[in-house]
């Protein structure tokens, strides 16, 4: 059996915690040079490629998803791109993520003309 598996989707959960996210996405077989991870303050972005196991001039089954990937998941809080951690362990790229504290604007009220109202 063969299969063109080029462009094989990502699993992934994602948890929110009391202060952040974090992120598991299934990826076996895939080495951790073979990632590019990007976070901004919304999203997740991860794509990278899983390769062949094995360049055996003759394959008797192929199923096993091989070639590029990408995914990007979308946080519904901004989160503080400069404390991410991301670890591969054992065929599952851990991401935790920290949520942005908020930050508080006062803005004074400006009026105009006559101020006895």
């Amino acid at each position: 059996m063969y299969r063109n598996t080029d462009n094989w989707i990502l699993h992934a959960d994602v948890y929110g915690l009391a202060n952040g996210y974090e992120i598991f996405v299934e990826m076996p077989g895939v080495h951790r040079e073979d990632i590019e991870l990007e976070v901004t303050p919304l999203a997740v972005k991860i794509w990278g490629v899983r390769k062949m196991p094995c360049r055996a001039t003759t394959a008797l089954a192929i199923e096993i998803q091989t070639g590029r990937f990408q995914r990007e998941i979308h946080l519904p809080y901004r989160v503080d791109t400069t404390s991410v951690f991301a670890e591969l362990k054992l065929g599952v790229l851990y991401i935790k993520l920290v949520r942005q504290k908020p930050v508080r604007v006062v803005v004074p009220v400006q009026s105009e003309g006559n101020d006895n109202i």
